[in-house]
């Protein structure tokens, strides 16, 4: 198997809580980052980067399979085909559940990995002890879950959330201001998370 330096789960919220059009600029917003000249730029200096994209709400679909990104031509393939991949869910947000597939995706990553990073974008928290259960295990393994929450919720809001009930150690949560923002705070995350792997 061939080393890379990140294999990264990118976890899509998918659930009834976020309109189609919202679903159309995570999408394309994740798509956007992934051929960003910045980000390139990170990925570049690090290696090889294997990536998946999976939506979740109450279960989980993978929209795009393991790909290794590693220049301009692969970035661009992988976000057609994330464009390309219909939504296919809907309903409640279950984290814990979306953390534990991100956990199995890990295993069938087509290299060896020097990080294995979860990206989890929501705006919603979940069930709080399934979340922290599926965090656990995965920094167990030594695999670090960053996350960016969208908007804002009555009392609190989803970034602190998540950053409580699902960031691991070492991990970090942004926050967007509405799905409008999402592509810019898309575009600084996946830097740091790239930028953040070993050389």
């Amino acid at each position: 198997m061939i080393a890379c330096a990140v294999a990264l789960v990118l976890l899509m919220d998918a659930s009834g809580s976020i309109n189609d059009a919202e679903w159309a600029l995570q999408r394309d917003g994740t798509a956007e980052a992934l051929t960003d000249p910045a980000v390139l730029g990170v990925m570049r200096r690090q290696g090889a980067v294997a990536v998946t994209a999976i939506a979740f709400a109450e279960t989980t679909r993978v929209l795009v399979p393991w790909r290794v990104v590693e220049d301009d031509a692969s970035a661009a393939d992988f976000a057609a085909a994330l464009r390309a991949a219909p939504r296919g869910l809907s309903g409640g947000t279950w984290i814990g559940a979306a953390l534990e597939r991100a956990g199995a995706a890990l295993e069938e990553a087509p290299c060896t990995a020097e990080q294995e990073v979860v990206d989890i974008a929501s705006d919603g928290g979940s069930d709080e002890a399934p979340a922290e259960a599926a965090r656990a295990a995965l920094e167990l393994r030594g695999v670090r879950v960053n996350a960016l929450g969208v908007g804002t919720l009555p009392g609190d809001d989803p970034a602190r959330w998540l950053r409580a009930h699902a960031v691991t150690q070492g991990g970090f949560a942004l926050a967007a201001d509405g799905w409008a923002g999402f592509a810019r705070a898309m575009r600084r995350k996946l830097s740091m998370e790239l930028a953040a792997a070993t050389p």
